[in-house]
């Protein structure tokens, strides 16, 4: 009763948050051996990074625009292509301007240089009327819990899928990989609530602040903005 009642609470008080799961699919199709789970929220749900990596060694960052995969994109139609274009973009603005406070971002290879890509492979827009409904009357919210705690994922909600590989610019030494999930919260203060993208928008934003504190960290940085998912950002699923 008590840990119910404690989901409840603390889902109420995210906009994103892990999946339960994730599958790789392209970008990282190479590297799926090395993946393992990782229970950390900052980072990716699967994910390996080099145990030899010397991240100290690197002060700057070659980001490749983020892109969609292809066999992603071939099942929306037209409008969906625009918004998810738009969302993308703003990601790749929001990730660059957050690397850029501990790494000089550049365009060219050269030593001391990582090459990061990311790839949008699925993406989910919410049934943003019936979610909203289930936040806003608490029955339904707890009823939508346990529905989370079941299946993974609130009912209406929507979500998002990316994967990333980080290279040495110049040698291509593997230095990071991995794929993560997210899906909508039950947080009905979420400035997003009335956007049927806005769960996909939560979870983007929440990958740029944690791929830039994740790096900050590896190399020892100092000052790094730690990702916040919502009033509270300790339980996931």
């Amino acid at each position: 009763m008590l840990l119910g009642a404690l989901a409840v609470l603390m889902t109420g008080c995210v906009s994103t948050m892990h999946a339960r799961d994730v599958q790789p699919h392209g970008l990282i199709s190479e590297h799926q051996a090395l993946l393992t789970d990782v229970t950390d929220d900052r980072a990716a749900l699967k994910g390996y990074r080099n145990p030899a990596a010397n991240w100290r060694a690197y002060d700057k960052i070659l980001l490749e625009p983020v892109v969609i995969s292809d066999d992603f994109v071939s099942t929306l139609n037209t409008e969906q292509r625009g918004d998810l274009k738009k969302l993308t973009e703003s990601f790749y603005a929001k990730l660059r301007q957050n690397l850029s406070k501990q790494y000089q971002i550049t365009d060219a290879p050269a030593a001391g240089t990582m090459r990061y890509r990311v790839s949008i492979t699925h993406a989910e827009q919410s049934w943003m009327t019936l979610a909203v409904l289930t936040k806003a009357v608490w029955q339904l919210q707890a009823a939508n819990t346990l529905w989370a705690l079941t299946g993974g994922k609130p009912a209406f909600a929507g979500e998002v899928t990316a994967e990333f590989t980080i290279i040495d610019a110049v040698t291509g030494e593997l230095l990071e990989v991995g794929v993560d999930r997210r899906v909508g919260g039950q947080n009905l203060l979420d400035g997003e609530v009335f956007n049927s993208w806005g769960d996909v928008k939560n979870s983007l934003n929440y990958w740029a602040d944690s791929s830039a504190y994740r790096l900050c960290g590896a190399r020892g940085g100092e000052n790094c903005d730690e990702p916040k998912a919502g009033w509270m950002d300790i339980f996931h699923f």
